[in-house]
């Protein structure tokens, strides 16, 4: 099966199919998805519910347990995992495991050959890309150190070889169903996350009090985790944005920006912090002041370390992601495509709050099947 037009199989049930032939030149894309260069995926399944009804049929065998793969396989199949994983969250390391173990449950060998970035390693992973191009590989899984600054890379990739993206679910608008187009994206909807954290700060807060953001690193995943929250608590609340300083992902520029913030506006009720390693200096920063608990901190992902914090009454909620689904929707689609068998655009995983109300009991119960093949890490 090919995506070299836009004419697609999507399969919707076990026997049944659904051909679709989808010309974005006789779509009505939306404004804002033309505006900004890519989809919001309630924009992209709006537009095509098939793609919506494919992507809900194909997260069933991700929460299945695993069914062997019909293929016969003559070799291992090459595998290069590029990730942003050189930080402070567990998630990559998560994700790379999850994925190994469930493709040797499906009975798919593989070699693994690992690029591996900091967060903000823009240029290194485009020599990454270069030495993947230059490689003999059959599947490359690309966790982009910034969406949009690694498109031209991504297009490049999807051209030469399936192509899966991590931690966006957001199909360019220019390349959606052409050569350029990777196989599917595979994530968290950050913009589920953003407002169900404003959700739950205003219930928390009453919507009354005064916020600040400390960013992630300046791109697509911030301005959906931090724009869409605080666009989302200011329309439905009375809370104020009062300021926000970009951490850079990076844990002591986020100790540091939390103490200007805290400085400058001493009764602050919210400081969103855009990743684990900002949530974690924040928490630093306020708990040398002494003010830990009268400002709400928030983690984003519901890592190990994020969990335990809230454990122990720092921070007081996590967007949660149910974490092992990722890798296994990545070995899943890979399963599928090797098989000839349909992949939808996006496979968008569970993401939801946990919060400080909630018993050690009730977390250790969430994690039990969101960690049910990373565990216990040794980080």
């Amino acid at each position: 099966m090919t995506r070299k037009t836009l004419a697609r199989t999507i399969l919707l049930t076990g026997a049944a199919t659904l051909a679709l032939s989808l010309p974005l030149a006789a779509q009505e894309v939306p404004a804002g998805a033309k505006e900004r260069g890519y989809f919001l995926l309630p924009e992209l399944h709006e537009m095509v519910p098939a793609e919506r009804a494919a992507m809900d049929e194909f997260m069933k065998s991700v929460v299945a347990e695993p069914v062997a793969s019909t293929k016969t396989f003559d070799k291992p199949l090459r595998i290069a995992l590029m990730f942003p994983s050189l930080e402070t969250s567990d998630a990559w390391a998560r994700l790379n495991i999850s994925t190994r173990k469930r493709l040797e449950e499906l009975g798919v060998p593989f070699e693994i050959t690992e690029f591996m970035i900091k967060p903000d390693e823009h240029d290194r992973q485009g020599a990454q890309v270069e030495q993947v191009l230059a490689g003999n590989f059959d599947y490359v899984v690309i966790g982009p150190s910034e969406y949009q600054v690694q498109k031209s890379n991504i297009s490049r990739l999807a051209e030469t070889l399936p192509t899966l993206v991590m931690n966006v679910v957001n199909p360019f608008v220019d390349t959606y169903g052409t050569d350029k187009q990777p196989i599917t994206h595979v994530g968290f909807d950050h913009t589920i996350g953003a407002e169900a954290l404003c959700q739950w700060v205003i219930g928390e807060t009453g919507g009354e009090g005064k916020f600040a953001l400390v960013r992630y690193i300046p791109g697509l995943i911030d301005s959906q985790r931090s724009d869409h929250f605080a666009d989302c608590v200011t329309k439905n609340s009375n809370m104020e944005l009062v300021g926000e300083f970009e951490a850079n992902g990076d844990r002591e520029l986020a100790f540091s920006g939390a103490n200007a913030l805290l400085s400058r506006h001493p009764d602050i009720r919210m400081l969103h912090a855009g990743n684990t390693a900002v949530a974690l200096g924040v928490l630093a920063a306020a708990t040398e002041r002494g003010v830990l608990d009268d400002v709400i901190i928030n983690g984003w992902g519901g890592g190990a370390d994020e969990l335990k914090s809230i454990k122990e009454g720092g921070l007081k909620v996590t967007a949660f992601r149910v974490n092992d689904d990722w890798g296994v929707a990545v070995a899943e689609a890979i399963r599928a495509h090797a098989q000839g068998d349909p992949v939808p655009v996006v496979l968008a995983a569970t993401i939801k709050p946990l919060d400080y109300k909630m018993s050690s009991e009730a977390i250790d119960a969430e994690t039990a099947h969101a960690f049910r093949y990373s565990g216990q890490l040794d980080r």
